[in-house]
């Protein structure tokens, strides 16, 4: 086994520890720790990517490899149950037109009829 395994095998551990740091964040509406997540990803990423693999190294990073995406899956789907909620909330409130360019409610602009006549 070269010495790049181990390196890789920390690599793709610390990959897999953020994505579970950002899911876990997203469970809990944690802003700050999400945050935080996301420099802890960059580095885990930019670790991996300055790697080189052996073919003979790549069944021991199979594992860790399969844990990260199960975590990355994780992300996802709190990411789309987030995204629901929040455009459900949006739409409750009368704002589901999303927003303009300039950061104004798109519903802020348009016509109103006035039911009370």
């Amino acid at each position: 086994m070269s010495a790049a395994v181990p390196d890789l095998l920390q690599s793709a551990a610390a990959l897999r520890r953020s994505l579970e740091a950002t899911a876990d964040a997203m469970a809990h509406s944690d802003l700050e720790r999400l945050l935080d997540c996301e420099t802890n990803l960059h580095a885990a990423l930019t670790q991996l990517s300055s790697s080189r693999l052996e073919p003979e190294a790549r069944r021991e990073l199979t594992q860790e490899v399969a844990q990260a995406r199960a975590a990355l899956h994780r992300c996802r789907r709190f990411g789309a149950a987030m995204n629901d909620l929040i455009r459900i909330r949006l739409a409750a409130e009368g704002r589901d037109g999303g927003y303009a360019a300039s950061g104004a409610s798109v519903n802020a602009t348009r016509p109103t009829i006035d039911r009370t006549v």
